[in-house]
């Protein structure tokens, strides 16, 4: 299978709050960026890999740029603008045609022409007349003859598009799809990058390395026994009162919150040559809270302290369904083990379970049970997975409380094999007798 690396690159860039997102939504076809009248929302490079009219490319929606940067935060967004247009095939270059031409602006043109890269200048939100005030100056950055769009209002973009493919070769890459997403999670210093190395140095077919700064979340896909896997590598999580507001740090914590919600799986990475953290708990019920499928990696095995297995169990009680996976990234062991955890985890994940099969485990769960006499479990059925969902339909939904729902989940877990390593969401409905 062909990397999604070599897709020719098209970056949207320009300063802030000039409707970048806007214009990146329509051409993928679907809101994936934030969209919102203030600035400087975007603040990480979001990728697309889309088919345009018949050609593969992958669009990038840069952040703005700041000439005069506040934090680090702002210095890695000016950071990642001159990477992507150093990697890109096609710089679409986007200012505001209602505004004047900023210093901003100019600074942007200088970078894309010091680059060398062929540049599309968009003026957008021309709408109406305003932008024809400001023709003189938008001529003036020399930076070829202009496309007039208008994202809000869908004008202009079948001329930007022409452009676009006009400009960009058939690269005759596959686009691939991703089919499991697996974030990598944990404390600075678990050795999650190693563990992501690790992964990707296994006899395993790479299709993609997608990497960001040191504390972005670094992507890496490849296929595993016919499965697509794209793994989320993450800055470490460190408690908030020990991170300083403003910095690079502090929003990469947000970047690791993101990556948890936009995966099926999360490998909660601990070190086995410590205890277990308070930390580690609190990332354990992050997880739990997102209703992602966890797995345990205790890695640095080779070093690891005496009854860090049974420690990590007790503590983390709360995700007991969760497989724990003894590895040692540095030494490469076990890790075909995780690996088919992974594919396990999964299954059960997204599996779809026959209502006779749910049903017959909740009748014995109410026959083997002490619940209220009062209390009648009529039916249950799955109505959704990612996590797997059950709805039980009882006479008075307020006597199935919160440590009942964790019984039943328990006994399903035990008599459905499917349900043994995944979360499961259980939702209460009432249905009176006839």
């Amino acid at each position: 299978m062909k990397s999604n690396l070599n897709l020719p690159a098209v970056v949207i860039a320009g300063k802030k709050n000039v409707g970048k997102s806007s214009i990146f939504n329509k051409l993928v076809g679907f809101r994936r960026s934030l969209v919102a009248d203030y600035e400087g929302l975007t603040r990480d490079p979001v990728i697309s890999d889309i088919n345009l009219e018949g050609k593969n490319i992958r669009i990038v929606d840069l952040p703005g740029y700041f000439v005069d940067p506040a934090d680090d935060i702002e210095k890695s967004m000016n950071d990642a603008l001159k990477h992507w247009i150093a990697m890109a095939s096609l710089v679409i270059f986007v200012i505001d045609g209602r505004s004047n031409i900023t210093e901003e602006d100019e600074e942007v043109a200088d970078i894309i022409r010091k680059s060398g890269k062929e540049c599309l200048l968009i003026v957008n939100k021309a709408e109406g007349e305003a932008y024809k005030k400001n023709l003189d100056e938008i001529y003036s950055i020399s930076m070829g003859d202009p496309i007039f769009v208008s994202a809000e209002h869908n004008i202009g973009f079948e001329t930007l598009i022409d452009a676009v493919l006009k400009r960009i070769p058939d690269s005759g890459q596959n686009i691939t799809e991703t089919t499991v997403r697996v974030s990598i999670v944990g404390r600075p210093n678990v050795g999650k990058s190693s563990l992501l190395n690790a992964l990707i140095n296994e006899s395993l077919s790479i299709v993609t390395d997608i990497p960001g700064t040191t504390r972005d979340t670094i992507d890496a896909s490849f296929n595993y026994k016919g499965r697509e896997i794209l793994f989320i590598d993450t800055a470490g999580l460190r408690r908030r009162s020990h991170v300083e507001k403003g910095t690079v740090e502090s929003f990469s914590g947000a970047r690791t919150i993101r990556a948890i919600m936009n995966s099926d799986i999360s490998l909660l990475v601990v070190d086995a040559s410590e205890k277990i953290s308070d930390q580690d708990k609190k990332i354990a019920s992050m997880i739990l809270k997102y209703s992602k499928a966890p797995i345990v990696v205790l890695n640095k095995w080779d070093i690891a302290k005496a009854g860090i297995l049974d420690e990590a169990q007790k503590a983390l009680f709360f995700i007991s369904y969760s497989p724990f996976v003894p590895l040692s990234a540095a030494e490469k062991w076990n890790i075909d083990s995780l690996m088919k955890e992974i594919v396990d985890v999964y299954d059960g994940y997204t599996s779809n379970v026959q209502t006779s099969k749910i049903a017959n485990a909740t009748s014995r769960f109410s026959a083997e049970h002490s619940i209220s006499s009062k209390l009648k479990l009529f039916y249950a059925t799955q109505t959704g997975t990612s996590p797997p969902t059950i709805s039980v339909f009882v006479n008075f939904p307020e006597l199935f409380d919160d440590s009942m729902k964790r019984s039943y989940e328990n006994f399903l877990r035990k008599q459905i094999d499917n349900f043994a390593k995944t979360p499961l969401k259980i939702t209460v409905r009432a249905r009176r007798e006839s």
